[in-house]
């Protein structure tokens, strides 16, 4: 009814002040009297809208440690708070049940609207369901830090996701590990990403320890969209890697962190040594962690290996572990302490650089320093400053 009688009003205006006539004063008295809406109305809300941004703006710089500008950005999500007893309730459950300045601030920055749940109403419930899950305090900290927004989905809707993940990864303490890793594992529809990726894998024979290798070292490969993940098996097999070779899993791996670019670049630069590209990819095959390394880390391990430890380039591409080993914690300081010992006569024979190279710290220095101590006394000084001196120069003491 009011509606209509808007409408009737208008038109009567309307046909007012097109007539032949001048306007009058009093038309457009009438026309702002028979609208509701007024300039001073406008104003009054928007004048409040405004003094509620610039107080949460205030409140999230002095009680969350935000800046100006994130402190402006996330206030305009929280112009309903009218008071500090909304956000200081629950700013207090949180901090009593373990987060820190520095978790609390995190997590608001990722999401500011938890200002705005109801403690009794949904927080206490939602912690309650995680503790009966068999989730610490600190695991339930770390839950909301890596997946902000899990605060404020209901947990119903949470709680199958963990359960899900918890029997997927085989243990709670397995579950918390990935939730520190990757941000928004939870955000993801089981139905629709997770279990299609799973049936996936399992058509291509990964399950059991295959499956389990994938879920410890890539567990993001579930995540992705199926036509991603098809895309990345059709990879694996172009570089003649099958789905029943004992290595599919971990070629899938390594894969799936090097984009096809970089994964071109790096054969380039194999190619650039003299290696054809079935070296390459047997190299990778042999070793699927090479395309994780940095192109510059790769030249540099073959050109010492190559310049200074005299090793043709088909011997290392037989032997690629050499590659995605320290330049300066490990091939260097080794291979000068074998120099060493040859000059004085020792270790004649052609020592196989992987030999000496894949032993463990401990059995290497018994093997080339401790046997020889009582000769060559500087041999342990010698060897500790050429980790040292190396770790030095590349900041990795």
């Amino acid at each position: 009814m009011i509606s209509m009688k808007r409408l009737l009003y208008f038109s009567i205006f309307c046909k007012t002040v097109t007539s032949t006539r001048s306007p009058r004063p009093h038309d457009a008295a009438l026309l702002f009297a028979v609208l509701p809406y007024s300039a001073s109305a406008t104003a009054a809300g928007a004048s409040s809208t405004t003094g509620n941004s610039m107080f949460m703006a205030q409140y999230l710089i002095d009680s969350c440690g935000f800046d100006q500008e994130k402190a402006t950005v996330a206030s305009k999500l929280l112009t309903g708070i009218q008071s500090r007893q909304q956000p200081d309730s629950v700013l207090a459950f949180l901090k009593s049940h373990g987060f820190d300045d520095a978790s609390v601030k995190r997590l608001l920055h990722n999401s500011p609207k938890c200002l705005l749940l109801d403690v009794e109403k949904t927080l206490v419930p939602k912690f309650r369901a995680f503790e009966d899950l068999g989730f610490s305090p600190s695991d339930i900290v770390h839950l909301f830090r890596s997946n902000p927004d899990t605060i404020r989905i209901k947990h119903e809707r949470t709680v199958p996701k963990i359960e899900f993940w918890q029997g997927l990864l085989g243990s709670k303490d397995a579950l918390v590990k990935l939730l520190k890793r990757n941000l928004w594992v939870l955000g993801y529809s089981i139905k629709k990403r997770i279990q299609p990726n799973l049936e996936l894998l399992r058509e291509c024979g990964l399950y059991g320890p295959k499956l389990a290798f994938i879920l410890r070292n890539r567990p993001l490969i579930l995540t992705q969209k199926i036509d991603f993940l098809k895309s990345l098996i059709s990879r694996v097999e172009d570089l003649g890697v099958p789905r029943t070779s004992g290595m599919f899993h971990c070629t899938l791996c390594a894969l799936f962190g090097v984009n096809p670019k970089k994964f071109k670049m790096q054969m380039e630069l194999f190619r650039s040594f003299g290696w054809s590209e079935d070296d390459f990819v047997a190299a990778f095959q042999k070793c699927p962690t090479l395309p994780g390394r940095s192109l510059k880390t790769l030249e540099r391990n073959m050109e010492f290996l190559i310049n200074e430890a005299g090793y043709p380039s088909s011997y290392i591409a037989t032997r690629p572990i050499l590659l995605i080993m320290s330049l300066e914690r490990r091939l260097i300081p080794r291979h000068m302490i074998l120099a060493a010992l040859k000059s004085r006569g020792h270790c004649e024979s052609d020592y196989k650089v992987t030999t000496y190279m894949m032993v463990s710290e401990t059995k290497f220095v018994e093997q080339y320093i401790v046997v020889y101590e009582d000769r060559y006394p500087d041999l342990s000084e010698l060897y500790a400053n050429l980790k040292h001196t190396n770790a030095s120069e590349t900041g990795l003491q």
